[in-house]
């Protein structure tokens, strides 16, 4: 899990090894949700494209049966495009700073079956500059 959230922005691979086949993402960006581990990795290239120094840190983790919880604070550099489902964020080169929470629940083989992200995304947009 710490893997999983230390890799954001920096490197999509670990979603291979990390995710089961027929994985579920859900966030404040994509709230109808990602399913398959391509559709993961290909939004974790897209985290990665959009932010090259992003650094994401883990606070704190829980876990009971096949469920898990970790607060985390990402900070990085808006240097490249930020695809949205509202349209893609052109680079502002703002430093950004939010945490937020993830909850997992892992399938039998210990991959990750399902993954829901959840932070301030009106803040995150008002640090970009794109929001009031």
């Amino acid at each position: 899990m710490i893997r999983q959230i230390e890799a954001v922005g920096r490197d999509a691979n670990v979603d291979d090894a990390l995710y089961a086949l027929d994985a579920v993402r859900y966030d404040p960006i994509t709230p109808q949700g990602m399913r398959g581990r391509d559709a993961i990795r290909k939004w974790h290239e897209m985290l990665v494209k959009a932010s090259t120094d992003a650094d994401c840190r883990v606070v704190s983790i829980t876990s009971k049966g096949d469920t898990a919880a970790a607060e985390w604070v990402v900070t990085g550099t808006h240097s490249g495009p930020f695809e949205t489902p509202m349209g893609t964020i052109a680079p502002t080169n703002r430093q950004v700073t939010f945490r937020g929470a993830t909850f997992y629940r892992f399938n039998r083989e210990g991959l990750i079956a399902e993954h829901r992200d959840y932070f301030d995304l009106g803040g995150l947009l008002q640090q970009l500059g794109v929001k009031p």
